[in-house]
């Protein structure tokens, strides 16, 4: 009879472990990601359970400035053999896409995928975005990309390639900009990323890495001698004038 109880109070509490969680509000999932990112990535107005749930994604620069993506974000997570799948994406107009995935006991994995954001997004970042403004359109792409835990590094690093389209700035009356690319090869101990210039009277090119959560980039602005008077202002903000070009460092 006393083993009897004590596979019953076992039982009881399993299920009631099990139960809570099935149960967890999205608010706990806003407030661990909030806590997790510092309070620069927010997901207000929580709708829903940890497992279905939608939320308005913010990103803040942690200084009281933030930019919301248009519509609303929805996830899902589901069990899989060996972890958990999960599922975020968005089909609102100026902001559509997937990211998915398994996080497993041993490794997690992401799926190739791509996402479309407006460029006012990247104000809620911080210098130099919020100064300069930015409008235009957003285009994620980035590969599958898998890490096994304990390991010193993911066996290659994950590639993003991250199209600007129509760029343009509240600080110039030239609109667009231009057309912009960046390639860049990320991992839990850093990246590295390349900018290059696809058309547009502001050409800007450069290197950068990311170490340690920081970024460091070197590179140049230029423009036509024709756009140069209407594009001085904008120069000036976006780093030293050395010669024929604007040197960047950020």
């Amino acid at each position: 009879m006393k083993a009897q109880r004590i596979w019953a109070a076992l039982l009881f509490g399993v299920t009631a472990v099990g139960v809570a969680l099935y149960n967890l509000p999205a608010s706990w999932v806003a407030a661990r990601l909030a806590q997790a990112s510092d309070g620069r990535v927010i997901l207000a107005n929580s709708e829903g359970t940890l497992w279905s749930g939608s939320a308005d994604l913010a990103v803040s620069n942690g200084a009281g400035t933030a930019s919301r993506l248009p519509g609303r974000l929805h996830w899902q997570l589901r069990p899989r053999p060996g972890g958990l799948g999960f599922r975020v994406d968005s089909a609102e107009p100026g902001a559509s896409g997937r990211i998915s995935g398994q996080v497993g006991w041993r490794y997690w994995h992401l799926e190739g995928g791509q996402y479309e954001l407006p460029a006012q997004l990247l104000s809620g970042l911080g210098a130099p975005f919020n100064t300069l403004r930015l409008g235009g359109r957003l285009k994620l792409r980035w590969g599958g990309f898998d890490w096994r835990y304990g390991a010193p590094g993911p066996e290659t690093l994950l590639p993003v390639d991250l199209e600007a389209e129509g760029l343009s700035s509240r600080l110039s009356p030239v609109s667009p900009l231009g057309h912009y690319r960046l390639h860049l090869a990320w991992g839990p101990l850093g990246g590295k990323l390349d900018l290059e210039t696809v058309s547009g009277p502001l050409m800007l090119s450069g290197q950068g890495a990311l170490v340690n959560g920081r970024l460091g980039f070197d590179g140049e602005a230029g423009t036509s001698d024709a756009a140069q008077p209407q594009l001085a202002g904008l120069l000036g903000i976006l780093g030293k004038r050395d010669g024929a070009v604007t040197r960047l460092h950020f």
